[in-house]
C-alpha cells in the first residue's frame, strides 16, 4: 500500500465509523506513539469503546457533518466498511468533512465494494453499476435496522478515480485488499 511514510509516524489517527472498535483494537500496542480517536453514529458501540479501549478517545457523531474536530486535526483517517454503506449524497458530504479535518498531506484509507462485490449481483443490477459507476441498493430486510441512507453501496474503480479525486489525491487502489473482499482506497489531502 502506497502511503509514502512509516505508519508509526502518524500522530493523530481517526477511525471514522469505528463501531465497537473492530479496527481500533489492532492499534492498542501503538498507542504510545500516536493519539487515537474513534467516532461513530452508534452510541451503544461508542459506550463500549469508552469502557474497553482506554487508549482511544471515542465519541458519537451525527449522521451528517460536521465532526467536532477543528480543521487539519488528523494525519491519518481510516473508514473501514463505511463508504460501503452510504448513499451518494452522504459519501460526498463526508468526503468533504474528512478533507476538512485531515492535515495537509494527511492520509485517508477507506474501503468500497468494488467489482468483486458487485459482479455477483443480478446481471441487470451489475450492468447498472458498470454503466453508472455507483449503485446504492436498499433492502426491505434491513428496514428498521439501518436508516435508508445506510444500506449497501457499490463502486467501480473509474468512479472512485473520477469522483473521489475531487476531494483527495488518489495514491493507491487495491482490489480485494481487505480480507480478499472489499477494495482499499488510499487517498491524500493536497
Amino acid at each position: 500500500m502506497k502511503i509514502g511514510r512509516d505508519p508509526g509516524s502518524f500522530q493523530h489517527v481517526l477511525d471514522f465509523g469505528c463501531g465497537c472498535g473492530r479496527t481500533l483494537i489492532w492499534f492498542a500496542n501503538r498507542s504510545h506513539a500516536s493519539r487515537f480517536y474513534g467516532t461513530d453514529i452508534d452510541a451503544e458501540a461508542i459506550s463500549w469503546c469508552r469502557s474497553n479501549l482506554d487508549f482511544a478517545r471515542c465519541r458519537v457523531n451525527k449522521p451528517l457533518p460536521p465532526l467536532e474536530d477543528p480543521p487539519e486535526t488528523f494525519d491519518l483517517i481510516f473508514a473501514i466498511t463505511v463508504f460501503t454503506q452510504l448513499n451518494e449524497e452522504y459519501q460526498f458530504r463526508w468526503l468533504g468533512e474528512l478533507k476538512r479535518v485531515a492535515k495537509p498531506k494527511g492520509i485517508l484509507l477507506l474501503t468500497v465494494h468494488g467489482e468483486h462485490c458487485w459482479q455477483d449481483l443480478d446481471c441487470e443490477v451489475a450492468a447498472r453499476v458498470e454503466r453508472d459507476g455507483f449503485l446504492f441498493k436498499t433492502s426491505n430486510t434491513m428496514q428498521g435496522i439501518f436508516p435508508q441512507w445506510y444500506q449497501t453501496a457499490y463502486h467501480t474503480r473509474d468512479y472512485i478515480f473520477n469522483r473521489y479525486a475531487e476531494y483527495f489525491t488518489i495514491l493507491d487502489y487495491i482490489p480485494r485488499g481487505l480480507n480478499n473482499h472489499q477494495d482499499i482506497v488510499t487517498l491524500q489531502k493536497a
